[in-house]
């Protein structure tokens, strides 16, 4: 088991950890109960900086090589379920030029039951809606609705899902 100095809450005990994770918590990271990590072949980092929140919901499934990094504010939904080697950034950490004058952190919201395939980019700003699925290899740097199948760089709806009231992805 790794050390998870510093966490404000860590979900309840039936939370499962496998492999390795590196947490740098400079900010508020706050964790559901029954957080499942897997950081085997490859190690899963989650970073939250001076001021910055992550919150992650509850039965949340966190694949090999993922990396989070709040530097304004994530929030991750109940049921999510993330790839392996998927980005999840709210920072673009550096301008692109001298007349980009924009903020370089913005907010980003993955709502209740998505499943974001593997190999995704999540970039700033960017909401997907609940029930939705992100396509492996996809990057998202624009809103995704509810109850839809996006994928591509950059990600555009496939296609409307059918979800049931109530249902949960296994």
């Amino acid at each position: 088991m790794y050390k998870f100095k510093g966490f404000y809450k860590f979900g309840d005990i039936s939370s499962k950890i496998r492999g390795k994770v590196f947490v740098n918590k400079m900010g508020e990271i706050r964790v559901g109960k029954n957080l499942s990590i897997v950081g085997h072949p490859w190690a899963v980092q989650i970073t939250s900086t001076k001021g910055a929140t992550l919150t992650i919901g509850d039965h949340v499934y966190v694949n090999a090589g993922v990396g989070i990094a709040a530097n304004k504010e994530i929030i991750i939904g109940d049921h999510v379920k993330i790839g392996p080697r998927t980005s999840i950034f709210d920072s673009n950490y550096h301008r692109l030029d001298s007349t980009d004058k924009g903020e370089l952190s913005k907010k980003i919201v993955i709502g209740n039951n998505v499943w974001i395939g593997a190999d995704c980019t999540i970039l700033p700003g960017v909401t997907i809606g609940d029930n939705a699925v992100i396509a492996a290899k996809s990057t998202v740097n624009k809103d995704i609705p509810n109850n839809v199948l996006a994928g591509g760089s950059p990600a555009k709806v496939i296609r409307e899902l059918i979800i049931e009231d109530g249902w949960v992805r296994d």
